[in-house]
């Protein structure tokens, strides 16, 4: 249980450091000539625009049926498109190995989740677009296939998995932004085999190029 008070102590700990970032001077580039805040209408952009491509490694715990959590590696590989100031979607993987117990005896299970998000840029939606905000609050929802396996023990399963998560989007330059991405998904607990409902927390930081 240390291990997941440890991994839910960094969690807070980037929302923490990150958050004081939010509360930076405005701009007139989201003011109107009165100063108050634009939050729109905007123009909507084509089809080539806005796309982002983004990387990133951390860990995960699996928590599942009272077994003692472990940490494991993590990777996600994710790219989308902003359709307005508020409103994103985006493909991504997540995928490496996860530590529990299987049959009795303990095992590290590969994984592999593919899955599209739902993103809403709440600092866009409240603060009116900024193009230079140096904070960006994203939450979403994600859904998609999640593949377990362990290759010792010849087993592995496919399930339908869902969550939400709260991407921190920090941007280094006009381009480049350092994301901090933190995610639970919940996946049924076949793919562990055994009943009830599993739980998937992670977190992982990472590059975004837009």
């Amino acid at each position: 249980m240390k291990r997941l008070y440890l991994f839910f102590g960094a969690a807070a700990l980037a929302a923490a450091l990150t958050a004081p970032m939010s509360v930076n001077a405005q701009e007139n580039g989201n003011r109107d000539e009165f100063g108050n805040i634009v939050r729109g209408p905007y123009e909507t952009n084509g089809f080539g625009d806005n796309w982002f491509v983004g990387i990133g490694g951390g860990i995960n715990v699996f928590l599942n049926n009272g077994d003692d959590a472990k940490i494991g590696p993590s990777l996600d590989v994710n790219f989308g498109k902003w359709f307005t100031p508020s409103i994103g979607a985006r493909a991504g993987y997540q995928g490496l190995d996860f530590n529990s117990v299987l049959d009795g005896n303990a095992a590290t299970v590969g994984y592999m989740y593919f899955h599209g998000d739902l993103l809403w840029n709440a600092s866009n939606t409240f603060g009116g677009y900024k193009e230079t905000r140096f904070w960006n609050l994203v939450p979403y929802l994600h859904g998609g296939f999640f593949r377990a396996f362990e290759t010792d023990m010849d087993y592995a399963d496919n399930e339908l998995a869902l969550g939400a998560g709260l991407l921190h989007n920090l941007r280094v330059t006009e381009r480049l932004d350092v994301i901090i991405d933190m995610r639970a998904t919940v996946v049924n607990g076949r793919i562990h085999g055994s009943d009830g409902a599993a739980v998937l927390p992670s977190i992982t930081a990472g590059i975004a190029y837009d």
